[in-house]
Protein backbone atom coordinates (compact mmCIF):
# COMPACT_ATOMS: atom_id res chain seq x y z
CA UNK A 1 0.00 0.00 0.00
CA UNK A 2 1.39 3.37 -0.99
CA UNK A 3 1.52 6.56 1.04
CA UNK A 4 -1.19 9.18 0.49
CA UNK A 5 1.48 11.81 -0.23
CA UNK A 6 2.95 12.04 -3.72
CA UNK A 7 6.75 11.80 -3.90
CA UNK A 8 8.70 15.04 -4.00
CA UNK A 9 10.11 15.54 -7.43
CA UNK A 10 13.35 17.38 -8.15
CA UNK A 11 11.64 20.75 -8.73
CA UNK A 12 9.80 20.44 -5.40
CA UNK A 13 13.00 19.57 -3.58
CA UNK A 14 14.85 22.51 -5.14
CA UNK A 15 11.99 24.85 -4.20
CA UNK A 16 12.07 23.58 -0.61
CA UNK A 17 15.86 24.03 -0.46
CA UNK A 18 15.57 27.58 -1.85
CA UNK A 19 12.88 28.50 0.69
CA UNK A 20 14.97 26.97 3.46
CA UNK A 21 18.01 29.01 2.37
CA UNK A 22 15.93 32.20 2.38
CA UNK A 23 14.73 31.49 5.93
CA UNK A 24 18.25 30.65 7.13
CA UNK A 25 19.67 33.80 5.51
CA UNK A 26 17.01 36.16 6.89
CA UNK A 27 17.20 34.57 10.34
CA UNK A 28 20.99 34.80 10.33
CA UNK A 29 20.91 38.50 9.40
CA UNK A 30 18.57 39.28 12.29
CA UNK A 31 20.62 37.18 14.75
CA UNK A 32 23.77 39.02 13.60
CA UNK A 33 22.09 42.41 14.09
CA UNK A 34 20.68 41.54 17.53
CA UNK A 35 23.98 40.03 18.68
CA UNK A 36 25.85 43.19 17.62
CA UNK A 37 23.36 45.32 19.54
CA UNK A 38 23.83 43.16 22.62
CA UNK A 39 27.64 43.31 22.34
CA UNK A 40 27.61 47.13 22.12
CA UNK A 41 25.46 47.29 25.25
CA UNK A 42 27.60 44.72 27.09
CA UNK A 43 30.76 46.74 26.36
CA UNK A 44 29.12 49.73 28.03
CA UNK A 45 29.16 47.78 31.30
CA UNK A 46 32.93 48.40 31.31
CA UNK A 47 32.47 52.16 31.00
CA UNK A 48 33.31 54.20 34.09
CA UNK A 49 30.60 56.01 36.04
CA UNK A 50 31.68 59.66 36.37
CA UNK A 51 29.96 62.73 37.86
CA UNK A 52 28.84 65.27 35.27
CA UNK A 53 27.01 68.58 35.15
CA UNK A 54 24.36 69.44 32.54
CA UNK A 55 25.48 72.73 30.96
CA UNK A 56 22.68 73.13 28.43
CA UNK A 57 19.51 71.44 27.24
CA UNK A 58 17.30 72.27 24.29
CA UNK A 59 14.87 70.71 21.86
CA UNK A 60 15.67 71.18 18.16
CA UNK A 61 12.65 71.27 15.86
CA UNK A 62 14.41 72.45 12.69
CA UNK A 63 14.32 69.03 10.97
CA UNK A 64 11.24 67.49 9.38
CA UNK A 65 10.15 63.87 9.56
CA UNK A 66 9.05 61.84 6.51
CA UNK A 67 5.55 63.36 6.67
CA UNK A 68 6.85 66.92 6.58
CA UNK A 69 6.05 67.53 10.26
CA UNK A 70 8.64 68.85 12.73
CA UNK A 71 10.90 66.27 14.34
CA UNK A 72 11.81 67.17 17.94
CA UNK A 73 15.35 66.14 18.92
CA UNK A 74 16.76 66.45 22.46
CA UNK A 75 20.09 68.25 22.60
CA UNK A 76 22.04 68.08 25.84
CA UNK A 77 25.55 69.20 26.72
CA UNK A 78 27.34 68.19 29.89
CA UNK A 79 30.80 68.61 31.39
CA UNK A 80 32.77 65.86 33.09
CA UNK A 81 36.31 65.15 34.19
CA UNK A 82 38.16 61.94 33.42
CA UNK A 83 41.83 61.16 33.94
CA UNK A 84 42.50 64.71 35.09
CA UNK A 85 41.16 66.23 31.86
CA UNK A 86 37.92 68.11 31.23
CA UNK A 87 35.53 66.85 28.55
CA UNK A 88 32.18 67.85 27.10
CA UNK A 89 29.58 65.27 26.14
CA UNK A 90 26.39 65.62 24.09
CA UNK A 91 24.81 62.17 24.00
CA UNK A 92 22.06 61.00 26.32
CA UNK A 93 22.12 57.54 24.73
CA UNK A 94 24.14 56.14 21.83
CA UNK A 95 21.32 57.13 19.46
CA UNK A 96 19.55 60.53 19.63
CA UNK A 97 16.30 60.91 21.55
CA UNK A 98 13.66 62.22 19.16
CA UNK A 99 9.88 62.37 18.93
CA UNK A 100 7.13 63.62 16.64
CA UNK A 101 5.34 65.26 19.57
CA UNK A 102 7.24 67.47 22.07
CA UNK A 103 5.04 66.15 24.92
CA UNK A 104 6.72 62.76 24.49
CA UNK A 105 10.02 64.36 25.52
CA UNK A 106 8.62 65.79 28.76
CA UNK A 107 10.24 63.26 31.13
CA UNK A 108 13.62 63.75 29.43
CA UNK A 109 13.31 67.54 29.56
CA UNK A 110 12.57 67.37 33.29
CA UNK A 111 15.44 64.96 33.98
CA UNK A 112 18.16 66.81 32.05
CA UNK A 113 17.62 70.43 33.13
CA UNK A 114 20.57 72.86 33.03
CA UNK A 115 22.82 72.77 36.15
CA UNK A 116 21.59 69.29 37.13
CA UNK A 117 24.31 67.09 38.63
CA UNK A 118 24.14 63.52 37.24
CA UNK A 119 26.45 60.65 36.42
CA UNK A 120 27.62 59.83 32.94
CA UNK A 121 29.32 56.71 31.67
CA UNK A 122 32.72 57.25 30.06
CA UNK A 123 34.50 54.88 27.69
CA UNK A 124 37.93 54.45 29.34
CA UNK A 125 39.49 53.59 25.96
CA UNK A 126 38.13 56.84 24.47
CA UNK A 127 37.39 59.34 27.28
CA UNK A 128 35.83 61.85 24.87
CA UNK A 129 32.99 59.34 24.36
CA UNK A 130 30.33 59.36 27.08
CA UNK A 131 26.61 58.80 27.53
CA UNK A 132 24.14 59.65 30.27
CA UNK A 133 22.23 56.39 29.84
CA UNK A 134 23.69 53.01 28.84
CA UNK A 135 22.17 50.91 26.06
CA UNK A 136 19.89 48.03 27.04
CA UNK A 137 20.90 44.40 26.56
CA UNK A 138 17.31 43.40 25.71
CA UNK A 139 18.34 42.32 22.20
CA UNK A 140 19.72 39.12 23.70
CA UNK A 141 16.30 38.24 25.09
CA UNK A 142 14.69 38.29 21.64
CA UNK A 143 17.46 36.58 19.66
CA UNK A 144 15.60 33.27 19.97
CA UNK A 145 12.90 34.39 17.54
CA UNK A 146 15.09 34.74 14.40
CA UNK A 147 16.86 31.60 15.63
CA UNK A 148 13.60 29.74 14.96
CA UNK A 149 13.80 30.83 11.31
CA UNK A 150 17.32 29.39 11.09
CA UNK A 151 16.17 26.09 12.61
CA UNK A 152 13.05 25.93 10.43
CA UNK A 153 14.98 26.74 7.26
CA UNK A 154 17.65 24.19 8.16
CA UNK A 155 14.96 21.59 8.73
CA UNK A 156 13.43 22.32 5.34
CA UNK A 157 16.82 21.93 3.64
CA UNK A 158 17.59 18.64 5.44
CA UNK A 159 14.16 17.20 4.71
CA UNK A 160 14.48 18.09 1.01
CA UNK A 161 17.93 16.55 0.77
CA UNK A 162 17.52 13.39 2.82
CA UNK A 163 13.85 12.41 2.60
CA UNK A 164 13.35 9.31 0.55
CA UNK A 165 10.84 9.47 -2.24
CA UNK A 166 8.35 6.63 -2.60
Amino acid sequence: MSSSRPPLNLAGRLWKIAMGLVLVTVGSLFVYYLWGSYERAAKMDLWVETPCLITSMSVDDSELNQRGMPKYIMEVRYAYEFGGKEFTGDRIKRLPIEASDPRKLKKHIERYQKNTQLVCFVDPAEPSSAVLKKDTKAALYSIWFPGLFILGGGGMILSALFRRSS
